[in-house]
């Protein structure tokens, strides 16, 4: 009888220790992480792009050629110096949509402000991820600005809808012809600034597209100081951040801090525009927590002219349902 034969064992299988396969090593996973934070080779320079993509001449490289579709959407898995830009815009989008229904009260009187809210917290990531993730697209100058268009639109819904409740609560006690004058006289404002907005053909424009609606939220923050406004007192310190954080944001944008210091030194992580956006994640944040103490305020306010008093439970504005 012919002796037993031992199956060969694949080299690929075989263990330097003589063990059974197991998941990749620690150093293997370390590689690939690695490859995965370093950027490709075939990125593009300032100068190799097309002039509307030339918006900030201090981040020299790290650009994607122009691509299609398919192009634009592989790009979410390799480092380029839009990934930090694409991320932090990307995530709340997710994050905001899993928490903050279930915090907002949807009973009919708070409906409206709810879905306001909700609308005004997600739609400037939304609108922001698309641009950045696409704004490379192959099919032209027309396109880029459409996306632009949009990106602006999501800003301009957050500005609007969502600073509605921190307006109404401010408002909440005055005379109803005042509240009503006040109410309108924002969205006027914010009508003005998406017809801006949507127009704007320079950078600057668009920065200054929403800057009456901006005076009149720094009016009723006054207004709030002053203690004839409304809203929940412990509300007041995110009033003001909500605001004061997009400013900051808004002017190291415009001023192109770090970069214009250390040119093509933080073209991947830490220039201008990738610290905006975190700053912009905050002031949401703030935006979050004002709404949620003031809609918890004018369920308890009671008003009495321009006097109010409130029977707001101060425990339960520091309970689980404000994290965010």
């Amino acid at each position: 009888m012919a002796p037993d034969t031992v199956p060969a064992v694949p080299a690929a299988e075989v263990q330097p220790d003589g063990g059974s396969p197991a998941s990749e090593s620690p150093a293997t996973l370390l590689t690939q992480v690695q490859r995965m934070l370093t950027p490709p080779a075939d990125l593009l320079e300032w100068k190799d792009m097309p002039q509307h993509l030339q918006f900030n001449p201090y981040v020299l490289t790290g650009y994607r050629p122009l691509q299609g579709v398919k192009g634009c959407l592989s790009s979410l898995f390799y480092v380029h110096n839009e990934t930090i830009n694409i991320l932090t815009h990307g995530i709340p989008i997710v994050y905001i949509l899993a928490t903050v229904p279930a915090m907002m009260p949807w009973e009919k009187d708070y409906r409206f402000l709810s879905w306001c809210h909700l609308v005004g917290s997600v739609a400037p990531w939304c609108g922001s991820f698309v641009y950045h993730l696409f704004m490379n697209l192959e099919n032209g100058e027309g396109i880029y600005y459409r996306l632009l268009q949009l990106d602006m639109l999501g800003i301009w819904i957050s500005q609007s809808f969502g600073a509605l409740p921190m307006v109404t609560a401010t408002v909440y006690c005055l005379n109803f012809p005042l509240k009503w004058l006040l109410i309108i006289s924002y969205s006027l404002l914010c009508i003005w600034g998406l017809f801006k907005a949507m127009t704007a053909s320079s950078p600057w424009q668009r920065r200054l597209c929403f800057l009456l609606p901006f005076s009149m939220r720094i009016i009723l923050t006054l207004l709030r100081i002053s203690k004839l406004g409304g809203g929940n007192p412990t509300s007041l310190t995110h009033v003001f951040l909500q605001d004061a954080v997009s400013a900051v944001g808004g002017i190291i944008g415009a001023m192109h801090i770090p970069e214009k210091w250390f040119p093509g030194s933080v073209d991947i992580y830490l220039n201008s525009h990738n610290i905006m956006h975190v700053l912009v994640v905050v002031a949401v944040y703030s935006m979050h927590q004002a709404t949620i103490r003031d809609i918890e305020w004018m369920q308890r306010a009671e008003c009495n002219g321009l006097n109010y008093t409130s029977t707001l439970n101060i425990d339960s504005i520091n309970g689980s349902h404000l994290e965010l």
